[in-house]
């Protein structure tokens, strides 16, 4: 390990730097997206520093302080094998240490580092990348798809804490604020089915959480998220196991890309019901 390395919490003056790592793995988050890690929970936000360079990041985000959720796990490329990764989560689960529920999304080869350290896999995701111009064969948006706005939100909340396993008030209002236009709910007979929110990247629109009933419920509102983006290029990740809503996707040009496993630190005493949720919010996120 690098003698000149450290820990300290993330600052305002370290986004420069970690757009910088961010970029260079070609992830999708935004400078915004880092404000609100901070904005949310400055000191679950930390970087590593080598010689007054900040080398790495990790964020976490705590759900009702009950469930926390690791991402954004960067280290520069001419840094790594040094052990700075494990530095980072050492310092991180320590914080984290009274929470009930620790959970991350780890690329494979992030995975076995991680179950060296005393996380267990909950299941697979894939990530699913559709470009503009692809021709689709989504059928027409049913009637009783509707618009979603932040006067829906305590509704909305209770809907994706359910599936979720917390309620993530401050999540949702920060994605509806920050795309308007961009969420969706299918509503039967006073019902809530499903809703859909989709959010800005650097690089992709982001389709998710996206909470359903039923396969059907689902596509209706990817359905619609087509129509609205059909010009954009669109990223989502999908339990691998819903194994004809993917055949569905591939249908209408997502093209596979790369798998995610899902993992929680020693106890998942907050597993909500993964069959219901067909579109995470973002490894990052949850």
């Amino acid at each position: 390990m690098d003698a000149a390395l450290y820990i300290r919490p993330m600052g305002l003056e370290d986004l420069d730097r970690a757009m910088a790592l961010k970029n260079a793995e070609g992830w999708n988050q935004t400078r915004k997206d880092w404000q609100f890690f901070l904005d949310q929970n400055p000191a679950l936000c930390q970087v590593a520093v080598v010689n007054g360079k900040t080398v790495g990041t990790v964020t976490a985000i705590a759900y009702q302080n009950r469930l926390a959720w690791i991402g954004m796990m960067l280290v520069d490329r001419e840094h790594r094998r040094k052990g700075i990764s494990r530095k980072l989560m050492h310092e991180l689960l320590n914080r984290l240490s009274g929470m009930e529920t620790i959970k991350l999304d780890a690329t494979p080869e992030g995975q076995l580092v991680y179950e060296s350290m005393g996380f267990i896999k909950e299941y697979t995701l894939w990530r699913y990348v559709r470009n503009p111009g692809v021709s689709e064969q989504s059928g027409e948006i049913p009637a009783d798809v509707f618009p979603l706005s932040r006067d829906e939100l305590p509704l909305l909340t209770n809907l994706d804490a359910a599936v979720f396993g917390a309620k993530r008030e401050h999540l949702l209002r920060y994605l509806l604020d920050e795309f308007p236009g961009g969420a969706w709910m299918r509503k039967q007979d006073r019902r809530i089915n499903g809703m859909v929110i989709c959010r800005h990247g650097s690089r992709y629109i982001q389709l998710g959480p996206l909470v359903a009933e039923t396969d059907a419920d689902a596509k209706c509102l990817v359905r619609t998220a087509l129509r609205r983006f059909s010009d954009r290029p669109l990223v989502l990740d999908v339990a691998a196991d819903k194994n004809e809503f993917r055949r569905w996707l591939e249908a209408q040009g997502f093209e596979q890309r790369r798998p995610l496993i899902r993992m929680y630190y020693r106890r998942n005493t907050h597993a909500g019901v993964p069959d219901k949720y067909y579109l995470i919010a973002g490894p990052e996120l949850g």
